[in-house]
This record gives structure tokens, C-alpha cells and sequence, in this order.
């Protein structure tokens, strides 16, 4: 898969707004892209496939296979140190994720992925993408809400640590269907990195080499 991460450009707003028409309600409240891009506390990043004109990328290299944590957790750093890029013409974006800066936490706002694209991996580069730059950032935990009925999305989040911590109740305005709150353990800690690392491990292994750019 040849799709790539990276924060949000100008030229982006176009298409992910209409992604995010595409895959919440009407209800759902528009987001002022333009505003927010310029946001210290908040983070936008794009899943795009490159133009065919486009060099590669230097890809995040896999973790080298190793009993040894400090190999795990450099090979962890090395992902985390990217430099900053912005939109080139012919790319697709096909996905995004947006993500506010509270403190010690990192609060994933919304994730949606083109209907079309969906069930080829896209969501779950959007979150290892997300937690990468939370990491990046200093966060301690990230957050996010789920749809209680959405037990795909749910089995996705739990395999990067999240656990169910409460319930918002009627939380969404399409009807009124209650929110699952989901936090990981702490992602500052040798014992998550080293998990996180394996899970992208075991990304590259069924989808290819992971691409992604943090500001």
C-alpha cells in the first residue's frame, strides 16, 4: 500500500472536508480547517496517495527483530524524528484525523477514512500516525470516543492499548446513541513503546513499508 501520512495542507481542506461529509451526519458540527490549521493545541494529518511524479519517501525502517528493549525503543525514536511537507498536486487525500493538545493528553476529535477506501489498513495508519505525534508531542495518554454500536473501530482501538473508561451518554446528535471514552496507558513508558512497536512491526509485515511525515 503506497499511502502515506503527513500533516495537513491548505491545499487539503477541499478534500477532507469532503470526507468529512462523507462519513459523519449532517448534525455533525463543520470544522473550520482553515482555523484549526494554524492551531498550536491541535493537529491535523492526511492520508494521501502520492502523485506519480512524486520521489519516494524515506520510509520509518521496521524495529530490527530483537530481544533487546533499548533496540525496540531506539528504533521507536527513529520514527518519531520526520521532517515537515506539504501537498503536491495530483495527491488523493483519502483519509484524516484530527487531534487536540490538552496538557498530558491527546484527545483523537474525529478519524474518517473515504467509504471507498475503507477495510485496506487506511484507519490504522491514521492511528499509528496519531499516536506517533502524540508521542512526538509529549503526551502521556491519548483519548478518543467511539459509537457504543461500532465494535469494528472499538477491536481497532484495543489493540493499540485503548481500554473502555466510561460512557458519554447521548453523545451523538444524529441519535443520541451513547459514546464509549477510551484512554491508553500511559505512551511515554518503555513497556508501551516497545508494544507499539511491535504492532507496527506486524503493520509493515501485512501491508508494506509505513510512510509517515510529523510537522
Amino acid at each position: 500500500m503506497h499511502v502515506t501520512i503527513r500533516p495537513l495542507a491548505t491545499e487539503d481542506i477541499d478534500q477532507v472536508r469532503d470526507i468529512e461529509i462523507e462519513a459523519f451526519t449532517a448534525s455533525w458540527p463543520a470544522t473550520a480547517f482553515k482555523r484549526e490549521i494554524d492551531n498550536p493545541r491541535t493537529t491535523y494529518l492526511v492520508a494521501y496517495e502520492p502523485s506519480e511524479t512524486e520521489p519516494a519517501e524515506v520510509a520509518a525502517e521496521p524495529a530490527a527483530e530483537s530481544d533487546d528493549r533499548s533496540g525496540l525503543v531506539d528504533n521507536l525514536k527513529r520514527f518519531l524524528t520526520r521532517s515537515p511537507r506539504t501537498a503536491r498536486s495530483g495527491e488523493e487525500v483519502v483519509g484524516f484525523v484530527g487531534m487536540w493538545f490538552m496538557g498530558p493528553e491527546a484527545h483523537i476529535t474525529a478519524i474518517a477514512v473515504r467509504e471507498v477506501r475503507r477495510g485496506e489498513g487506511i484507519g490504522e495508519l491514521l492511528i499509528v500516525g496519531s499516536i506517533r505525534e502524540a508521542m512526538r508531542r509529549g503526551s502521556q495518554v491519548v483519548t478518543l470516543e467511539a459509537r457504543v454500536s461500532n465494535y469494528v473501530a472499538q477491536s481497532l482501538y484495543e489493540k493499540y492499548g485503548f481500554t473502555n473508561v466510561g460512557i458519554r451518554k447521548h453523545y451523538y446528535t444524529d441519535n443520541r446513541e451513547d459514546a464509549v471514552i477510551m484512554t491508553t496507558e500511559r505512551v511515554d513508558t518503555p513497556d508501551y513503546q516497545e508494544k507499539f512497536t511491535q504492532l507496527q512491526q506486524g503493520y509493515t509485515e501485512r501491508k508494506g513499508e509505513i510512510h509517515i511525515t510529523l510537522a
